[in-house]
This record gives structure tokens, sequence and C-alpha cells, in this order.
């Protein structure tokens, strides 16, 4: 907010924040913007994968009744197995210092107890010390052009290939031969599932690993070049430029300042 003659307040970003967070009557965890979002989950979870903030589509997804059925557990004590024990699976790799989850294509739950899939996102929170102390998430159920379960499953099976194999050159012939389905098929069912081609989901993927390496590791260079799939440090700083607007060696000084 600007004082009187247009300037700012006095103080650094963070220093803001805390003012503002310390003026709020409860704490804030989100959770009310998405309470009235039916196609999508929000979640907040402490350093032991307890749900600590959910919206009421979380709730009723579990078969609960209220918000307070439901903080304080985990994912495998509300989800049936074996899903339950698959998200608390991602939750403790997270929360053990591993790479956050974007758009991962999964199944899940809905109230009339059918299964269905959803693009879900999940980040570590970390405390002053840089210690990861919880984590924070959303589901979106996916509609649309790519709905049916048979074209889901064959987007989500490319998908898990590509982040397994982001080191290597993953052309969309490989893509297809690796999955069975036509490169017209693959590039059909992303595109309509997330706006997005072949080409530059890899390229997504490639960007959000090289980030992820340089936030956690002391891993150099080429080295996060050559890890993410990219041929040389020169190509993977241009792509990280055009994507991020930033160099890495700049990304890497700005999220460790």
């Amino acid at each position: 907010m600007l004082g009187r003659e247009g300037a700012e307040p006095e103080g650094g970003m963070g220093e803001r924040q805390g003012q503002f967070l310390a003026a709020l009557a409860a704490p804030f965890g989100g959770e009310e913007v998405f309470d009235d979002i039916g196609d999508t989950v929000y979640f907040v979870k402490d350093c032991a994968g307890r749900y600590v903030f959910a919206n009421e589509t979380l709730v009723k997804r579990c078969g609960l009744a209220e918000k307070g059925d439901l903080l304080g557990r985990t994912a495998a004590e509300v989800f049936p197995s074996p899903l339950g024990e698959d998200f608390e699976g991602q939750d403790q790799a997270i929360l053990a210092g591993g790479p956050p989850i974007r758009s991962q294509l999964e199944l899940h739950i809905y109230p009339d107890g059918r299964q269905g899939w959803c693009l879900t996102w999940k980040r570590p929170l970390r405390g002053g010390d840089g210690q990861v102390v919880g984590i924070s998430g959303i589901s979106r159920d996916v509609g649309g052009v790519a709905s049916s379960p048979r074209d889901l499953e064959s987007v989500a099976v490319v998908m898990a290939y590509v982040r397994d194999h982001l080191d290597e050159p993953l052309k969309l012939s490989d893509l297809a031969r690796a999955t069975g389905l036509s490169t017209y098929q693959i590039s059909q069912r992303m595109e309509g599932l997330l706006g997005l081609s072949p080409k530059q989901y890899v390229n997504r993927c490639r960007i959000n690993a090289a980030c992820y390496l340089l936030e956690s590791s002391e891993e150099g260079l080429s080295e996060i070049a050559l890890a993410c799939g990219f041929s040389d440090q020169s190509a993977f700083t241009k792509q990280f430029g055009r994507m991020v607007g930033m160099t890495p060696r700049v990304y890497r000084k700005e999220k460790r300042s």
C-alpha cells in the first residue's frame, strides 16, 4: 500500500508481509478462497503430512462432515487404499527435500465414490531457517477435450515417461515408441488436456527440474544442464532465460538471497 505521497512504507517486503499477517484476526491459510470452488481441492499440511488447512471440496471428497474431521489427519487416514498411501508417499518425499509436484496427472476420489482424474501441484513450505516445515497444494479436476478415462490414462503414461527420462533427448517419436501411441494421438491429447504441445511440456518439465536443482543443490550449471536434458550449458542458459526471464546463475542467487 502506498503512503500519502506515493512512496512505499518503510521496511522490506518480508517486514510488510509480517505486519499484514499480524494484523489479521485469525491465521490465514488461504482455504476460504477455494471453499466455493467445487472442482479444486486445496490443502496445507505440516511437517508430518497432517492437514492444517483444507477447503470444503476436500472435506466432501473425503466423505467427512466438516473441516474439523479432516484437520490433524494424514492422506492415508482419510483416503482409501492404495490412493491414500500414494498421496502420503508424495508428501513424505517433498518433506524429505524432494522436488515439488507440478501439474501431475493422477487419480482422485469423487463424492459418489467413483475415481476421476485431476492435475496436482504440491510445493514445500520452508521455515525461517530454510528447512521444509510443510506442504501446500491443489488438485484440479480434469475435463474438456481429453476427458475419456482411456485418453487421460494414456496422457498420464506420457507425462510419467517424460519425468523419468528428462536427461534424454525425448523426441516425439521416442514418446510414441515408449507409450504405444501415435505422434498425432500424443499431440492431440496433451494439447487438449494441458494446452501445451509435447515439446512445450518437455521444455516446461526440464525448466522445472532445473529450478529445483538450482535452489536445492550445489551442482554446477553444466551438470544441471545435462541432468535436465539440455545439450550443453549454453543451450540451458538460453532456454532458461527465455522461459524464466533471467539466467540460471541469477535465479540461483535470487532464490538464496
